[in-house]
């Protein structure tokens, strides 16, 4: 774990009008929040979605930052970036600072050229699925000369699945942040996601049921085709900002 931090300011000292807080830049650690967890569900179109019984990544970030600094600090901003919670050959679905974002660590075996894929992207776009099913969401990222579907199986009562939804309902905005296990390059691309909000409110009411027992089972069940009807493209609309910012209170 590693902390960066500014130097504290004299009390009442100020920047450009206002106290500025201690800053931190940290190596993620995703066991910050032990034991059982519970916060209130998010809302999403007009209700509020069940409670949250896995912790997020913004969970784990303020258990981790508050470990790091004595209580009574106050604020602590903490710079971070998708990329460090990439996964290779999986697609991680967050809303962390209120950026809805779909973060992609491509294979080999998945994508053989990483830069046709980006210029396919910008010209033609990409396609994402959110289709519902009692107890869980089905995400299928679909990306342009690729043969293969991106599928993800999700719990709404993951944190990071509601941080997801919540702003990508708000905004109609998807962030692909896509890299490559073989290439140092990243596509870190802002998508504007039209019909978005009329896709996931119709579904809320299925993906608010009990999960089932086999969650892999379930999605293999359904994975043989893909529904029209779940269907959102992705239009390229500029870059994304590469740093996350959060503000912890201490």
């Amino acid at each position: 774990m590693a902390w960066w931090r500014r130097k504290k300011k004299q009390a009442g000292q100020k920047q450009a009008g206002r106290k500025q807080p201690p800053v931190a830049l940290s190596v993620f650690d995703p066991g910050a929040v032990t034991g059982s967890f519970q916060r209130p569900g998010l809302p999403v179109g007009g209700r509020r979605l069940p409670p949250i019984t896995a912790p997020s990544i913004a969970d784990q970030t303020a258990a981790q930052t508050r470990r790091g600094f004595p209580a009574g600090t106050g604020p602590v901003r903490v710079v971070t970036s998708h990329s460090t919670y990439a996964e290779a050959g999986s697609v991680v679905y967050m809303g962390l600072g209120g950026r809805a974002a779909i973060v992609v660590e491509l294979t080999r075996d998945q994508c053989r050229n990483f830069y046709d894929l980006g210029e396919a992207i910008e010209d033609n776009g990409a396609s994402l699925y959110l289709d519902a099913h009692p107890g869980f969401l089905r995400a299928s990222l679909l990306l342009p000369s690729m043969d293969i579907d991106l599928d993800t199986a999700m719990l709404v009562g993951a944190g990071d699945v509601q941080e997801f939804l919540t702003a990508a309902h708000a905004t109609e905005t998807v962030e692909l942040h896509i890299s490559h296990a073989t290439h140092d390059g990243m596509l870190p691309l802002t998508c504007a996601a039209p019909g978005l909000r009329e896709v996931l409110e119709a579904g809320l009411d299925l993906i608010t049921l009990p999960a089932p027992a086999d969650l892999r089972g379930a999605l293999m069940a359904v994975n043989d085709s893909l529904n029209p009807a779940a269907r959102i493209p992705l239009r390229v609309t500029g870059s994304a900002k590469l740093a996350i910012t959060l503000d912890v209170d201490v």
